[in-house]
C-alpha cells in the first residue's frame, strides 16, 4: 500500500512540516510518523505522503485535541494562496484519512467538527531510544522541569533533546561489553547534563526489556527528537562507535540490556570512602526484586572489595545464575554507574591506585558493566591511570558535546507541551519567550542547569492559563542572572544574623579540586550545624531548592530497574546496624550556583589560595586520623606545609578543628627537628673550613694549581648545569646570580689551553646559564649576560667534533646562546637584532633536527625557535605573519608531544603556542576563539602546576593564562566572569610572590594584573578607589633599571590613571574629570611613544578615547560634534575626534579589532562620517561585545545614526 495524495506547489518553509525543536519522528496512535521522509509506518505497512498532506498532519499534531479551522490550515500550509476556498483542505484531509485507514463516521485519528474545522483525536507520543513519551498533556498539573536537580528515571518521560547522545552511549557500552572490557567513561564539563543523560536516558533504556520487533534500530527511530548530529556521535547508525548499528554491537545488532542498575555519587559520600560507596551501590542491584548480592552489609562488602574481590565476584555470579530464569535466560549483567569520578583524584595516589585496581578487577571479570562519569577538566588527572585509558582509541571514552540548537529547542518546548504549558510573548506580540530562551541558552555557559532552573522558576511564577510569561523572565534577570539573583534576593530577605552565617557556611560547602580552578560542591553533614542561625539559613536555601538535603551525601538508593520494586536493604533502606541509616547532610543543588552567584565568586576569588591549601590537606589528615594520629604521618617540611600554615594564619575560619590541629602538630614536630639540623650544619661548616685550609696549602704548588683550575672549570660547568636544571622550574635561578663576572672569567675560552671538545662544550653550557641568570629576564645585568653568551659562542664555533659526538647537546647550547642574545635585544626594543639572533637560533635547531631526525627534543626546540620569530612579528603588530609562525610552531610542538605524550615540557610547549594564537585572536577581535584556545591551553598547565607545586614558574604561567582569559571574557561581554578569572590570576601571582619575594618580575606581573582587574571592576561600576590608591602607593615612582620591568611599571601607572579618569567621569565634577583625563592621556601617550604598536597600549588609548567621547568637556572651544556614547552625550571638538580616529587608524589597518576598532568606529561616528561596513562587520563577527552602548547600537542595527551641530543646523 503506497497511496499518493495529489499535491500543489508547496513553499520551502513548510517542506519539513515541523518547526524547530519539534520531533522529527513521533507516534500517532499506532502509526510511526517520520516527518523528513514523509512516511507513516505501522508494522509492515508503509505509506508515503506528499509534502502538503504532511504539512497539514504536522499542523494538526501541533494542536492535539483542539479544533483547527480550515482557514488556519490554509494560512499555515498554503501561505502563498490568496483566493483558495476550503476545498484543498477537505481534499487533503480526505486523503490523510485514506492513508491512515481512518473513517469520517467513526474517527480514530482525524475528526471533522461541522462548520468549525478538524480535530486530532489520536494520542501523540514521542518516539525515542527511551521509548514512547508523552508529548501533549501527559504531565499536566506537574512541573516538567527539574530546576537544579538532575533528571532521573521518574522524569524520563519529559527528558528531551538527548536521544542521539543516549544512543551513542548505549552503543559504546554494548561495544565494550562485547570486547570484554565493559568500562566506558562519559566526559563533559560541569553542567553539561551528564548525570541527567545517564539517569533519565541511558538507565531506563538499558533496564527496559528488549522489544520483540526492532523498529527502533532504524535511523528513523533512533533519535526521534534529534536531527542526526546531536552531540557529534550520530544516530543509531552510530558512526562514532565504529560502524553501523549492527556492527557496533559485535554483529548481532542487539543492544546491551542489564539486569539491574545502580548509581553512586563519589563526590557526595559524606563520611564514607569510595569503597563503601561502591559497596552500597552494588547492594542495590536487584532483578525482579531479587538481590544479586545477598548476606552482605555495606561494611562487610566494602571490606571484601578491598581484600578479596574474587569472593565478591563469585557471589555475584551465583546471584546472576539464580536470576537467569527471571530474565528469560538472557545474559544481562548489572550496571554500576560511578558519578563524579573526579572525586577520587583528590585522594592520595596510593589509595586512588588501590581503588582503581579493585575497579579494574571488577570490570575485567566480565560479570558487570561500569559507566564512569567525569568532568573533562580533570582529564589530566584521569590520564595518569592506565586502567582508565584502556580502550580509549576504541571508543571507551565518550565526550558529551553541548546540545545543538534543535536539541535546546526540544528541551524548552516539548516538556512544556507535555505539561500543557504555553510560552508567552513580549508586549509587541512579535517575540516569543521560547524563541528567546533558545537564543539565550545557545549563548550561555552552564546552559543546561541555568535553563532548567530558569524554566522551573517560570513554572512556579506562571501566569493564568498556564502561560510561562515574558515578564516573569525579565523579572528573573534572564538566563544568566536567574540563579545568582534568586540566591541574592533570598539572602537579603533573611534576618541579618542569618545573612552573617553565610561566610561561615561557605567553607564547608565549597571545595577547590587540585587539578581545577573552578569551585566544586562539598557535602556538609547535618551534625556539623550547631549554630541556630546556620541551621535557619540552610533551611531557607533548601526550601528555595538552592541546597539539597539528602542521606549520606546523596547515596540514598541508587537507581534500579523501575519494574523491580522492593529493596535489598542497600542504600535505600539500610541493613540493621548500618551506619548509613541516619547520616543526613546538605550539598549545593548544582555547581552552577557557585559560578553564577557574584557573592560566592567574589568569596572564592578572595580565598582561593587558602581553599586550595586546605583541600590539599585532606588526604594527609585522612591518613593521620586512620592511623590514630600517628606522629610519623604528620606533614614533613616542604611547600605544602608552609602554604597550609600561611593559609591558616590568614584565613583560620576556612579550616576545621582537625585540619588546624594537624598543621599545628606538624609545625611543632618541625621545630623539634631544627636543633638537629643546626648541629649538622655546624659540623658541615667545620669540615668545609678544614677543606679550605688544605686546599690553600696544596694550591701553593704550581703544577697542582693548574690542575686545580682545570678541575674547577669542570666542576663549575657541571654544577652550574645541574643546578640550573633544578632551579629553573622553581623560578629560582637568581640563586646563581652571584656567579657573574668571576664565572665568566673562569669559564671563558682559555688562550693556548689544551682541552677536549667535551670539556669546552660543558663550559659553554655553563656560560649560557650565566647569560640566562643575568639576562633581561633575570637579574638585568645584560652586560655580564652578553659577555657570557658571546664567550659561549666563541667556544662553540670551532667544535665540529663535539657536534659529531653529541649533536643534541651541541646544537641545543648553540641555539640557547643565540636565543638569549635575541631575547635581550627583544626586551630592549631592538627588533632587528632580535630577528637576526632568533634566525640563528632557528638555524641551530634545524641543524639539530637534520642531524637527529628522530629526536623529539629537536622537533620541540625548532618549535620554540619558530615561536620566537612569531613573537617578534607579534611585537611588530604583523598579525598575519605572527599567526603563521605560531601555527607552524604548534604543528612542530604537537608532533614532539606525540613522541612523548606524557612529557611535561612538551605539554607546556604546546600550551605556549596555543596561548600565543589566543592572543592574536583576541587582538584581532575574536574573543570567542581566543577563549577557546586559552581554555585548552590552561588544562595541561593547571595539571602540571598541581603536580609540581614548588615549580613557581608554572604558577606564573597559570596566572598569565587566567589574565588572558579575563581579557577575552571582558571582550565577550561576560564582565562578572572576567572579574572572577582576573581575581584568580592576581591571587596566583600573589602566592608566587609570597613564596619568592626576591623575584622582581613576578612583582611587576602581579601589579600589572591587579591594575587590569581594577579596570574591569571599574567597568562594572564597583567602587575601587581604596584599592586603586593602595596599588598606586605600591608602584615605585623611580624608573626600573631593566627595560621590561620599566615598561610594565609605566603601563600599570597608565592603567591606574585611566581607571581614575573613569571614576571621575562617573562621580566627579567636569573639572576633575578633565584633569584626570589629561593625566591619563599623558601616561598613555608616553607608552605609545616608546612602543607605537603595542596592542595593550593601543587598547588603553582606545578606552580613553571612548571615555572622552562620553563626557562633555566645557573647556574645549573648537567646533563641536554631538555624539551619544557611553554614559551620556559627550560634546567634543572635531580635532579630538580626528586625533582619536587618526591615532588608531594604523592599528585598525594592521588588523587590530576589538576595543581599538570600536573606538575608531566611534570616532568616525563623532565626525559624522559614513559607515565602514566592512569594519562594522569585522567588529561583530568574532563575538566581540562593544563597551560603548552607542557602538552596540551600531552593531545591532548595522548603521550609524549621525547627529551633528554644524552652522546652527541639526
Amino acid at each position: 500500500m503506497d497511496p499518493r495524495i495529489e499535491e500543489g506547489p508547496l513553499p520551502a518553509t513548510s517542506a519539513r512540516g515541523m518547526k524547530a525543536g519539534e520531533p522529527l519522528s513521533f507516534l500517532l496512535g499506532d502509526w510511526i510518523v517520520d516527518v523528513p521522509t514523509r512516511r507513516l509506518r505501522r508494522d509492515d505497512e508503509t505509506v508515503t505522503l506528499e509534502p502538503r498532506p504532511m504539512a497539514v498532519l504536522a499542523a494538526l499534531c501541533r494542536h492535539p485535541g483542539e479544533v483547527v479551522s480550515a482557514e488556519a490550515l490554509l494560512q499555515d500550509c498554503w501561505p502563498e494562496a490568496t483566493t483558495l476556498g476550503d476545498n484543498p483542505v477537505h481534499k487533503v484531509v480526505a486523503g490523510l484519512r485514506r492513508a491512515l485507514g481512518d473513517s469520517a463516521t467513526t474517527p480514530r485519528y482525524l475528526e471533522t467538527i461541522r462548520k468549525q474545522g478538524y480535530r486530532l483525536v489520536a494520542t501523540i507520543g514521542v518516539l525515542s531510544a527511551e521509548g514512547p513519551r508523552s508529548l501533549a498533556g501527559g504531565w499536566r498539573g506537574l512541573s516538567p522541569f527539574r530546576g537544579l536537580e538532575p533528571f532521573d528515571a521518574a522524569h524520563a518521560s519529559v527528558f528531551f533533546g538527548r536521544d542521539d547522545a543516549v544512543a551513542a552511549l548505549h552503543a559504546r557500552l554494548t561495544r565494550q561489553w562485547r570486547l570484554g572490557h565493559p568500562l566506558v567513561l562519559l566526559l563533559g564539563p560541569s553542567g553539561s547534563g551528564k548525570t541527567s543523560l545517564v539517569q533519565a536516558g541511558l538507565m531506563p533504556a538499558l533496564t527496559r526489556p528488549a522489544p520483540a520487533a526492532a523498529p527502533a534500530a532504524t535511523p528513523m527511530d533512533s533519535g526521534g527528537l534529534g536531527n542526526g548530529n546531536g552531540n557529534g556521535n550520530g544516530d543509531r547508525t552510530n558512526k562514532d562507535s565504529g560502524g553501523s548499528g549492527s556492527s557496533s554491537s559485535g554483529g548481532s545488532g542487539e543492544l546491551l540490556r542489564v539486569s539491574a542498575a545502580a548509581l553512586v555519587d563519589l563526590g557526595a559520600l559524606g563520611g564514607l570512602d569510595a569503597w563503601a560507596g561502591v559497596a552500597g551501590a552494588m547492594l542495590d542491584w536487584e532483578c525482579q526484586g531479587v538481590p544479586l548480592l545477598s548476606g552482605y552489609s555495606i561494611d562487610t562488602l566494602s571490606a571484601d572489595l578491598r581484600s578479596s574481590p574474587k569472593d565478591v565476584l563469585r557471589q555475584l555470579a551465583i546471584g546472576l545464575d539464580a536470576t537467569r530464569a527471571l530474565r528469560g535466560g538472557a545474559q544481562a549483567p548489572p550496571l554500576l554507574v560511578l558519578d563524579r569520578l573526579e572525586a577520587i583524584f583528590q585522594d592520595d595516589d596510593a589509595r586512588t591506585g588501590a581503588w582503581l585496581e579493585m575497579l579494574d578487577r571488577l570490570v575485567g571479570s566480565g560479570r558487570m558493566v561500569v559507566l564512569a562519569i567525569c568532568r573533562n577538566d580533570f582529564y589530566a588527572a584521569l590520564a595518569r591511570w592506565p586502567s582508565l585509558m584502556r580502550g580509549k582509541e576504541g571508543g571507551a571514552h565518550l565526550d558529551l558535546a553541548p546540545p545543538d540548537a534543535r536539541a535546546i529547542a526540544q528541551m524548552i518546548r516539548l516538556p512544556a507541551r507535555a505539561a500543557g504549558l504555553s510560552y508567552g510573548a513580549d508586549e509587541s506580540g512579535l517575540n516569543r519567550l521560547d524563541d528567546r530562551l533558545c537564543i539565550d541558552a545557545m549563548q550561555a555557559q552552564d546552559a543546561l542547569p541555568l535553563l532548567q532552573y530558569t524554566l522551573q522558576q517560570l513554572y512556579l511564577n506562571r501566569a493564568p492559563g498556564d502561560v510561562l510569561a515574558w515578564s516573569a523572565y525579565e523579572d528573573l534577570g534572564g538566563l544568566e542572572g536567574a540563579i545568582g539573583r534568586r540566591a541574592e534576593s533570598l539572602l537579603e530577605e533573611l534576618p541579618a544574623p542569618q545573612q552573617d552565617a553565610l561566610p561561615r557556611l561557605l567553607p564547608r560547602l565549597v571545595s577547590l579540586g587540585d587539578d581545577d580552578a573552578s569551585p566544586t560542591s562539598r557535602w556538609l553533614a547535618a551534625s556539623e550545624l550547631t549554630d541556630p542561625q546556620e541551621q535557619a539559613l540552610v533551611r531557607a536555601f533548601v526550601d528555595a531548592r538552592l541546597l539539597v538535603a539528602d542521606l549520606a551525601g546523596g547515596l540514598n538508593g541508587g537507581i534500579r530497574n523501575d519494574t523491580n520494586g522492593g529493596t535489598n536493604g542497600g542504600l535505600n533502606g539500610g541493613l540493621n546496624g548500618d551506619a548509613r541509616g541516619g547520616v543526613s547532610g546538605y550539598r549545593v543543588a548544582h555547581e552552577a550556583l557557585l559560578r553564577r552567584w557574584p557573592r560566592v565568586t567574589a568569596w572564592v576569588a578572595q580565598h582561593r589560595v587558602a581553599l586550595t591549601a586546605r583541600d590539599e590537606l585532606r588526604p594527609w589528615v585522612a591518613r593521620w586520623m586512620a592511623a590514630d594520629q600517628a606522629g610519623p604521618l604528620l606533614m614533613p617540611r616542604g611547600s605544602t606545609l608552609w602554604t597550609a600554615a600561611r593559609a591558616l594564619a590568614e584565613a583560620p575560619q576556612l579550616f576545621g578543628d582537625l585540619e588546624r590541629q594537624f598543621i599545628e602538630r606538624s609545625q611543632r614536630r618541625l621545630r623539634r627537628q631544627r636543633w638537629g639540623l643546626g648541629a649538622a650544619s655546624a659540623g658541615a661548616f667545620l669540615l668545609a673550613g678544614i677543606a679550605g685550609i688544605a686546599a690553600i696549602g696544596y694550591a701553593r704548588q704550581a703544577d697542582v694549581a693548574a690542575e686545580r683550575q682545570r678541575q674547577s672549570r669542570q666542576l663549575a660547568s657541571f654544577m652550574l648545569g645541574e643546578l640550573a636544571d633544578k632551579l629553573r622550574p622553581m623560578g629560582q635561578l637568581d640563586v646563581l646570580s652571584r656567579i657573574g663576572e668571576q664565572g665568566v672569567r673562569l669559564l671563558a675560552p682559555a688562550e693556548g689551553g689544551r682541552e677536549t671538545p667535551g670539556d669546552a662544550l660543558q663550559r659553554a653550557k655553563a656560560l649560557v646559564v650565566i647569560g640566562e641568570v643575568n639576562s633581561s629576564r633575570g637579574q638585568g645585568r645584560t652586560d655580564i649576560a652578553a659577555d657570557a653568551l658571546h664567550a659561549a659562542l666563541h667556544l662553540l664555533t670551532p667544535l665540529d667534533r663535539a657536534a659529531q659526538q653529541d649533536p643534541a647537546a651541541y646544537y641545543k647550547t648553540l641555539g640557547a646562546a643565540s636565543f638569549w642574545l635575541g631575547q635581550m635585544a627583544f626586551d630592549a626594543g631592538d627588533l632587528e637584532t632580535a630577528s637576526l639572533e632568533m634566525a640563528r637560533y632557528r638555524e641551530a635547531s634545524e641543524a639539530w633536527r637534520r642531524a637527529l631526525p628522530e629526536d623529539g627534543d629537536a622537533q620541540a626546540e625548532l618549535g620554540f625557535a619558530v615561536n620566537s620569530l612569531g613573537s617578534i612579528a607579534f611585537r611588530r603588530a604583523s598579525w598575519d605573519e605572527a599567526q603563521r609562525w605560531f601555527e607552524q610552531a604548534l604543528t612542530l610542538k604537537l608532533a614532539a608531544l606525540a613522541r612523548k605524550p606524557g612529557d611535561a615540557d612538551a605539554q607546556e610547549a604546546v600550551a605556549s603556542s596555543r596561548l600565543w594564537l589566543g592572543r592574536v585572536a583576541h587582538i584581532r577581535g575574536n574573543p570567542v576563539q581566543a577563549l577557546a584556545l586559552f581554555d585548552v591551553a590552561r588544562q595541561p598547565l593547571a595539571a602540571l602546576a598541581a603536580r609540581t607545586p614548588d615549580a613557581l614558574v608554572r604558577l606564573r604561567e597559570l596566572a598569565a593564562v587566567d589574565g588572558r582569559r579575563g581579557d577575552a571574557l571582558r571582550s565577550s561581554g561576560r564582565l562578572d566572569e572576567a572579574i572572577e578569572v582576573m581575581s584568580a590570576s592576581v591571587a596566583l601571582l600573589r602566592d608566587a610572590e609570597r613564596r619568592d619575594a626576591s623575584n622582581r618580575f613576578w612583582l611587576s606581573d602581579r601589579q600589572h594584573a591587579q591594575a587590569n582587574l581594577l579596570l574591569l571592576r571599574t567597568d562594572a561600576g564597583l567602587d575601587v578607589r581604596e584599592a586603586l590608591d593602595a596599588l598606586r602607593a605600591e608602584v615605585p615612582l623611580r624608573p626600573e633599571s631593566e627595560p621590561g620591568r620599566e615598561f610594565l611599571r609605566r603601563e600599570v601607572l597608565a592603567r591606574l590613571a585611566v581607571a581614575e579618569a573613569a571614576i571621575a567621569a562617573r562621580v566627579g565634577s567636569t573639572g576633575d574629570f578633565n584633569r584626570r583625563l589629561a593625566a591619563a592621556g599623558a601616561e598613555v601617550e608616553a607608552l605609545l611613544v616608546s612602543a607605537p604598536r603595542h596592542w595593550q597600549s593601543l587598547e588603553l588609548s582606545a578606552r580613553l578615547g571612548l571615555l572622552s567621547l562620553a563626557v562633555p568637556v566645557s573647556a574645549e572651544r573648537a567646533p563641536r560634534v554631538g555624539v551619544e556614547v557611553g554614559v551620556g552625550v559627550g560634546v567634543r571638538s572635531r580635532a579630538s575626534c580626528e586625533r582619536l580616529r587618526d591615532g588608531l587608524a594604523a592599528a585598525v589597518t594592521a588588523g587590530q579589532g576589538g576595543l581599538v576598532l570600536e573606538a575608531w568606529l566611534a570616532a568616525r561616528r563623532c565626525l559624522g562620517e559614513n559607515t565602514d561596513a566592512a569594519a562594522l562587520a569585522r567588529l561583530r563577527q568574532g563575538g566581540y561585545v562593544p563597551l560603548s552602548p552607542l557602538v552596540s547600537t551600531m552593531v545591532s542595527t548595522n548603521r550609524f545614526t549621525v547627529s551633528t551641530e554644524r552652522n546652527g543646523s541639526s
